[in-house]
């Protein structure tokens, strides 16, 4: 939920919507009850890519040592049959990582979304709206 990343006002904006933004500690709480609250009523499900790496800081360049996360139970217990990956760098390991393990076995169709990290800006929120849209095609 750090401030300056742009998901948590360009996902909900998709659907009319906004959350608030946390300032303290007990906000947070309350902050991520929103989020899910926000999630299971538009059914969509959030997992990282990875289960662990080493990365320097935030740059996602420095990603070494990459372990994938085990996709398996959710989606041998959902009805997921789109995954959005938000970014480049996630839609890469996604493809290095988990594509042949999960795409053909559960029939799902992988698409790349634009990075609302701050460090992406060439794309600023109407264009990263615009393109998140997407996933109302498919809900």
């Amino acid at each position: 939920m750090h401030p300056q990343n742009r998901f948590w006002s360009v996902l909900p904006a998709v659907f009319g919507e906004s959350l608030s933004l946390p300032n303290n500690a007990p906000d947070i709480v309350s902050a991520i009850n929103e989020r899910r609250n926000f999630l299971l009523r538009h059914n969509i499900a959030l997992w990282d890519v990875l289960a662990s790496c080493n990365i320097n800081g935030a740059a996602d360049s420095t990603i070494k040592n990459a372990v994938p996360n085990d996709f398996s139970p959710i989606l041998e217990n959902s009805q997921i049959h789109h995954v959005f990956c938000t970014g480049k760098t996630a839609y890469a390991l996604w493809k290095k990582h988990c594509a042949t393990l999960y795409e053909k076995r559960y029939n799902l169709v992988v698409c790349c979304l634009p990075s609302t990290s701050p460090a992406n800006a060439s794309w600023n929120t109407a264009r990263l709206l615009e393109a998140y849209r997407a996933i109302l095609t498919v809900l």
